[in-house]
């Protein structure tokens, strides 16, 4: 992929397809508008490529409000390369840059990338004032030769996906959501720096990374991660926030590196974070922070030696009822879809605007077939939400068979604002196999409201 540093840099000679924005964590609604113009770029023979701005327009026009990146510049162009664009511009953006006419910006565009189709989505505008919407760029597009594509909201499991909801979900701790939104486990990465060797001393030594401070940060917490150093992948387990039960002086952002002990100061580390397992807190002395820290490594390992990978299809999908909710979900195995089914029932009620995991909870449940068992499944967590105001946002099934589930559910308890579903009903309800080698285990339930 060439990168070019302005759009006078670049000299084209067409047919060219472009889209133009921030493009902040390449998530999925992202990867689908590059997707349809590679298609339709590809068809005529034409360069595919993305303009974005440098530094984020916010951070020139509002410098008391900028907005933290979900990714560095330097891993936003290496996510565009591997979506397979033909060329970046990285165009500088100043209050000059601000004051531009739509018309001079796509004059400009024309002249110096022989520009023949613009992909934007609904709510796009550029120039002085935001003046170049999208009505405004279909006309002007057709007097100067650009045909302007429009491409929907793109929503995932009836979510619309934006850089906004993914950037509040990372600093809610709610990474499990935030992944599946991207598509990819969100990471962050940073030298490795020196702390005040108190990991070491408690016989959990820590790699610290220093972090930019305009990047998204997860919320305050511990969490199971990849770490990669030097194309080296180790399971973690990664603490943020301010060390409480020793008066840590600042927040930092901590990696046990599991079954690793080297000397890797000055080094790159990247962390994927994987799963939220609790809050920060304060304990009462040295001994019960290590014997958490004991269980939270045990926890971390267990769960990244599963190898667990975000699903390439929506986990379910809400149907139209008349007067209740319901929804149809998706699994590659059994166990995925009945813990798909878990995950549907509480995306439904907004599980992901609220703070992440902070508890794992083994439940249990028992029917006669699997439709029997996957209503007493899902009631049983309504149970849970109603007495103890349990929110699930994870689901991992540990034994499964035509009669009986039991699984370890990530969430946490307390008042909510969630909507509630007061039950399932047997009403439509469906539990099916795959219909073809390599399908997907189906399933219908109605909640009653």
């Amino acid at each position: 992929m060439q990168v070019f540093e302005s759009i006078t840099a670049a000299h084209l000679k067409g047919p060219t397809h472009l889209t133009i924005g921030s493009f902040d964590g390449m998530h999925r609604g992202h990867s689908a508008l590059i997707a349809s113009m590679q298609a339709a770029a590809h068809a005529v023979g034409a360069a595919c490529g993305l303009l974005t701005f440098h530094p984020h327009p916010r951070a020139v026009l509002f410098p008391d409000r900028p907005v933290a990146s979900i990714n560095s510049l330097a891993e936003r162009l290496k996510l565009y390369a591997q979506a397979g664009l033909d060329f970046t511009i990285v165009h500088p953006f100043t209050r000059r840059t601000a004051q531009t006419e739509p018309e001079d910006f796509m004059d400009l565009l024309k002249e110096h990338l022989a520009l023949t189709d613009l992909w934007v989505g609904p709510d796009f505008a550029l120039g002085k004032n935001r003046r170049g919407d999208v009505d405004f760029l279909r006309a002007y597009g057709e007097k100067i030769g650009i045909q302007v594509h429009i491409t929907p909201e793109f929503s995932w499991e009836g979510v619309p996906v934006r850089s906004s909801r993914i950037r509040s979900a990372i600093t809610l701790g709610n990474i499990e959501w935030a992944n599946v939104w991207l598509g990819r486990y969100f990471t962050i990465s940073g030298v490795i720096v020196y702390g005040d060797q108190r990991g070491r001393t408690l016989g959990f030594p820590t790699a610290n990374i220093a972090v930019s401070q305009n990047r998204v940060h997860p919320a305050d917490g511990v969490y199971a991660a990849w770490a990669e150093v030097e194309g080296r992948r180790f399971p973690a387990v990664v603490n943020i926030g301010l060390r409480p039960t020793v008066n840590g002086g600042h927040r930092t952002i901590e990696a046990h590196l599991i079954d690793f002990d080297e000397d890797i100061y000055g080094r790159c580390l990247a962390l994927s974070f994987v799963a939220r397992l609790r809050d920060e807190m304060k304990f009462p002395g040295l001994d019960a922070l290590k014997a958490q820290i004991a269980r939270d490594k045990k926890l971390a390992r267990w769960l990244l030696d599963l190898d667990p990978q975000l699903p390439d299809y929506e986990r379910y999908r809400e149907l139209a009822y008349t007067a209740d909710w319901g929804v149809e979900v998706f699994g590659d195995t059994p166990e995925a879809l009945y813990a798909h089914a878990a995950i549907a029932m509480f995306g439904l009620q907004a599980a992901y605007d609220v703070q992440g995991p902070t508890l794992q909870q083994y439940i249990e449940a028992a029917g006669e077939d699997r439709e029997a068992l996957l209503v007493n499944w899902l009631n049983e967590l309504l149970w849970q939400q109603e007495a103890h105001g349990l929110v699930v946002q994870n689901v991992i099934v540990r034994e499964l068979d035509e009669s009986h589930i039991r699984a370890l559910v990530f969430g946490r308890t307390g008042a909510s604002d969630l909507a509630h579903i007061k039950a399932v009903t047997y009403h439509d309800l469906a539990v099916e196999p795959p219909r073809e080698t390599g399908g997907l285990w189906r399933a219908r339930a109605l909640f009653d409201t």
